[in-house]
């Protein structure tokens, strides 16, 4: 803090005390020193241009600006839930050529514009490189392509005709074309990866710097201020990176799996996704946590999501998880209406065994259960046991249902008999429990 001085103390009175002088001059240079300290410490404690906080440009490493967009309102994502909203990132490279890669949704297309022209002029964009042509990474292409028409604009085959379906005719170069780009002094490499999020999908490797610019792999529904992974809460990247996996790329493991052994031998020392923070800080993990999932590495680990209607199937799903606890394995039960399907899932990922409850209603599922099955089905979640159970007044049909469901998924269901009427007796309770009990030995010596 600084304190103006008492300018008083700066005059002076006359010997005769009839008259007083200020020393203006003193005054004046006082003044003007102030300022000056003052605007200095301004200048300072702006936000740089190349500041990692905020939505700002931000620079990843000499070269490699991100110019991207943080969304901190979205909360739902291709039905999947996002709490901490995302971020939609794009960046600029530069050599002695310029490109931009990937855009951001159409909406933050000012943003995303503002952010280039703090970097390079628009006419001297060379090379527009699409990796994704999904609108929230190609959402601002068109955007782009007004303001710098002299721009190549390259992506996959794939995604050169899904471009063209979005956005009408585009002059487009496909990497088959141009499996590089040399900007002087930065090399462009471009990697198909199908499957590893759409048909499109590819990924662009700068071999000067190691650093992997990934798209749609290794991202997290994120916003946040800060853009490096080193620089946000650890517990809390990992989550939102694992509910990612969980939610989107679970039912591609394969493609993705390929995916990784199509980098294999590349040196990479940054990671720089479309969605998230950017992995500066021990990007191997990141990989090895994908070839974990890929791969069906779990824990002992029991989930069991049900819903209830006068709390029969509650009471069911309560006793099934004693008896998994009592085990020691780590047991997890999630109520349908009070918890999203998709929080439900990124605990799943890591399961050895997922239980889904609920009672009959109309012949037929609970609606939020039916609901979760359908998600779980499309995810098709490898390598996990299942077991269905559910409660009935005067007649059954959830449990059957549940069980054709687990089966299509691809989960090797557990045959049992826990499905009861009306309100469990003691007995029932119990022999729900001894399930539970059953289930947890059964993972553990797996």
């Amino acid at each position: 803090m600084f304190l103006v001085p008492n300018l008083t103390s700066l005059c002076r009175t006359s010997v005769n005390g009839l008259s007083s002088k200020c020393n203006v001059e003193a005054a004046s240079f006082i003044l003007d020193t102030l300022f000056a300290t003052w605007f200095k410490i301004s200048l300072l404690s702006r936000p740089s241009k190349f500041d990692s906080k905020g939505d700002v440009l931000t620079k990843v490493i000499d070269g490699v600006y991100w110019v991207g967009a943080v969304d901190w309102d979205v909360k739902n994502f291709h039905g999947y839930i996002t709490h901490r909203g995302t971020s939609y990132n794009a960046y600029v490279v530069k050599g002695e050529k310029t490109a931009v890669v990937d855009t951001v949704k159409e909406n933050f297309a000012d943003t995303f514009l503002r952010h280039i022209k703090e970097i390079v002029e628009f006419e001297d964009i060379d090379y527009i490189i699409s990796n994704h042509a999904e609108p929230d990474h190609s959402g601002s292409l068109k955007a782009l392509i007004d303001v710098a028409p002299q721009a190549e604009v390259i992506a996959s085959k794939r995604g050169k005709d899904s471009l063209q379906k979005y956005y009408g005719e585009l002059e487009i170069t496909s990497i088959e074309e141009k499996p590089q780009v040399d900007l002087g002094g930065k090399t462009l490499a471009f990697v198909a990866v199908p499957m590893a999020h759409w048909p499109d999908s590819m990924v662009t490797y700068i071999p000067e710097d190691k650093l992997l610019l990934s798209n749609d792999a290794f991202g997290q529904h994120l916003a946040s201020s800060e853009r490096f992974n080193d620089m946000v809460d650890q517990d809390l990247l990992w989550h939102e990176a694992t509910a990612y996996y969980a939610n989107i790329l679970l039912p591609l493991y394969r493609s993705v799996s390929r995916a990784i052994k199509a980098l294999e031998g590349v040196d990479i020392e940054i990671i720089a996704p479309s969605h998230g923070v950017i992995w500066r800080d021990k990007p191997i993990e990141v990989i090895e946590k994908y070839l974990d999932w890929v791969n069906g590495v779990t824990k002992d680990r029991v989930v069991i999501a049900y819903d209830t209607m006068w709390k029969s199937t509650k009471n069911m799903a309560y006793a099934i998880a004693e008896g998994a606890g009592s085990t020691g394995v780590e047991t997890m039960v999630f109520n349908l209406t009070e918890n999203h399907r998709s929080d439900v899932m990124t605990d799943i990922l890591e399961a050895k065994a997922v239980l889904v409850g609920s009672p009959t209603l109309n012949n037929h599922v609970y609606p939020t259960a039916g609901g979760f099955l359908a998600y779980m089905r499309g995810l098709s979640p490898q390598k996990k046991i299942g077991a269905a159970f559910g409660s009935y007044g005067w007649a059954g049909g959830a449990k059957r249902f549940i069980e054709e469901q687990m089966k299509a998924a691809g989960i090797e269901l557990i045959e049992n008999d826990i499905e009861f009427s009306y309100k469990p007796t003691q007995e029932e309770w119990k022999k729900a429990y001894d399930f539970g009990k059953m289930i947890g030995e059964k993972i553990k010596s797996s």
